[in-house]
């Protein structure tokens, strides 16, 4: 079969699991000789449509369990196909001190997949004719230190900004923690030259999306929290969703808390003095909340349907070459088709939210233990995919064969 052969070696794993795990009992609506959802509950405002019958809720309820509980996960993992949530289930514990157990709503501080939501508020302004995305980042921002960075080489993480966490860490020397504002006089009063030419090269760069944050706020005239609250989750009925100010925290009672792993335990991390500073980071939610967030990208609730496509197109280098880079998204291929997606570190929590845009599927995960979850995403993906996987070894293999032929004749 013309596939790659560890995911060969994995899809048959994976089926090997659906024959020792896949005989449960189904839920059969008798009256109906239809079998229902079997019981499965999905909020109210969140389409609960049957469109999958309850074999398919059931399958992937066994098997995907078992996945995510042999990596010892502590979160919450949310999957979704069509528009319909076919898995949502917490595990483990909010905060380990007192075990506060998770649930559908705890809040999670998401971390860089906030620079979906961060870019999609550019975008939207953009959307609103209050901004261009040629814009030299100085017609918004007069004291922004570098004139040639435009909005879109803040977009995609071509602008060659050197880190602001250097910055803060090697020269703020105040209690309190500092905001984007303070970030923005550091590299006025420190001034850093850039790492490379603007557009001439991809480099991941928190800084260019903590100045958009800054952009947000000067362009609005709203602070960047007001500005998400007011733009994108009250519209949406993200409830559980906010940007971060030090109130909120205080007063909030659903967060999970960041961890990292102490010999058979876990200790709590304490705030960090750069958690100040939002846009690339800083940014809470939960999996339900992001849910909503990617069917409005679906649906262009928020943003419409051309500039959603082009935030999730391939950015250009100044030589022409693509980088896999959009406006707040990693690209990647995956059977041939497009994945959007973004993963999350910050202070004890990894996140990642993966976006199968042809295939109406998404795959959300969120974890506060500090706990490299890569791998366990991807052997979601396989699980989840495992149907159209074969058709696609089947296709690919049918085009060797096709290819074989011609070459023969």
């Amino acid at each position: 079969m013309i596939i790659n052969k560890k995911i060969k070696l994995r899809f048959f794993l994976f089926l090997f699991f659906l024959l020792l795990f896949g005989n449960a009992n189904l839920n059969i609506n008798k009256s109906s000789g239809e079998e229902s959802i079997g019981g499965y509950s999905v909020m109210d405002d969140l389409m609960p449509v049957p469109l999958f019958l309850s074999k398919y809720f059931q399958h992937y309820d066994e098997i995907l369990t078992k996945v995510i509980e042999s990596h010892n996960f502590n979160g919450n993992v949310l999957i979704a196909k069509h528009g319909i949530i076919i898995y949502n289930k917490s595990f483990g514990y909010s905060d380990f001190n007192d075990n506060s157990e998770l649930a559908d709503s705890t809040i999670f501080q998401i971390a860089s997949i906030g620079k979906t939501i961060t870019a999609s508020a550019v975008l939207l302004l953009k959307q609103e004719g209050l901004l261009e995305l040629n814009d030299y980042v100085v017609k918004h921002i007069p004291e922004f230190p570098y004139p040639n960075i435009t909005v879109r080489h803040l977009l995609n993480h071509t602008s060659g900004l050197q880190n602001y966490m250097w910055l803060i860490e090697n020269r703020w020397n105040k209690e309190e923690k500092p905001d984007n504002e303070d970030v923005l006089d550091l590299f006025n009063r420190h001034t850093l030259p850039l790492n490379f030419h603007p557009g001439s090269r991809f480099d991941y760069s928190n800084t260019g999306y903590a100045f958009l944050a800054l952009v947000v706020e000067r362009v609005s005239g709203e602070s960047f929290a007001d500005f998400i609250e007011n733009n994108i989750f009250e519209p949406l009925n993200m409830q559980y969703s906010f940007v971060r100010t030090q109130s909120r925290i205080n007063e909030e009672q659903n967060l999970a808390f960041g961890h990292r792993r102490f010999r058979n335990t876990h200790i709590r991390i304490p705030e960090n003095y750069i958690d100040g500073v939002v846009g690339d980071k800083g940014i809470y939610s939960s999996a339900v909340d992001l849910f909503k967030w990617d069917q409005a990208l679906y649906k262009n609730s928020i943003i419409n349907e051309e500039l959603t496509e082009q935030a999730f197109d391939y950015a250009v280098l100044n030589n022409s070459r693509t980088v896999n880079y959009g406006y707040g998204w990693r690209l990647k291929t995956f059977m041939d088709k497009k994945v959007a997606y973004h993963p999350g570190r910050w202070s004890g929590y990894r996140t990642f939210f993966k976006r199968f845009i042809e295939d109406n599927t998404t795959i959300i995960v969120l974890n506060n233990t500090n706990k490299n979850i890569n791998r366990l995403v991807e052997e979601i993906q396989l699980t989840v995919f495992y149907n159209e996987m074969d058709k696609y070894a089947n296709m690919k293999d049918s085009e060797n064969l096709t290819k074989t032929d011609k070459v023969k004749n």
